[in-house]
């Protein structure tokens, strides 16, 4: 299962230039109605379906990834259209952010943070959110086909995350099922987490 083995999605990365299509998350397109400019950070952004998608908007973009391959492809397209995003390869874990961004995005990339510390990271994220910015979460839950079989990785119900953000005002907070092509024909459980820092 391609989504949940962080080997197989980096030999992928290596083989397929757009692995997870060209349209940006449908949640991530809500953004630029939240926001009107300024940074964004796109922690776990792969080859940079949402970060090309945020700066194709005029937003200035930090996409970060553990795949070099990734980040190469990224940094390669957003030369090719004059885009303003910056490419990181870095470890969801040991990642450090500087400044403060008016939106964090984080979609498909929790479940590899060690259940210890996903706390900390996302404590991490929201204290480098500016006033009134927005983060934006999306998680496998315990409902997820590789629930049992990923026993390592970080599964979540949607309460556990909108309980990291009991202090925000949060926009939406919902589960929701995704199709998936990639292989087998498959669906994936997910709950999404959208929050916005108090002033």
């Amino acid at each position: 299962m391609v989504f949940l083995d962080a080997k197989k999605i980096k030999r992928e990365y290596r083989l397929r230039r757009s692995l997870w299509g060209e349209k940006p998350n449908r949640f991530v397109s809500l953004i630029p109605g939240m926001i009107s400019n300024g940074n964004v950070l796109d922690i776990g952004a792969g080859q940079g379906r949402n970060a090309l998608y945020l700066a194709r908007k005029g937003f200035k973009v930090t996409g970060v990834d553990i795949s070099k391959a990734a980040i190469a492809e990224l940094s390669a397209r957003a030369k090719e259209e004059n885009l303003r995003i910056k490419g990181v390869v870095a470890d969801i874990v040991g990642y450090r952010i500087g400044g403060k961004y008016e939106a964090v995005i984080c979609v498909a990339a929790l479940h590899f943070v060690p259940k210890g510390k996903v706390a900390g990271i996302l404590a991490h994220i929201k204290k480098h959110t500016a006033e009134n910015g927005v983060n934006l979460l999306t998680a496998f839950t315990k409902k997820d086909i590789g629930y049992k079989e990923h026993p390592t990785l970080s599964f979540f119900d949607k309460e556990e995350l909108a309980a990291f953000y009991r202090d925000w005002k949060i926009i939406l907070c919902k589960d929701y099922t995704k199709k998936e092509t990639h292989g087998a024909a498959h669906e994936h459980r997910l709950c999404v987490l959208i929050a916005q820092k108090r002033s």
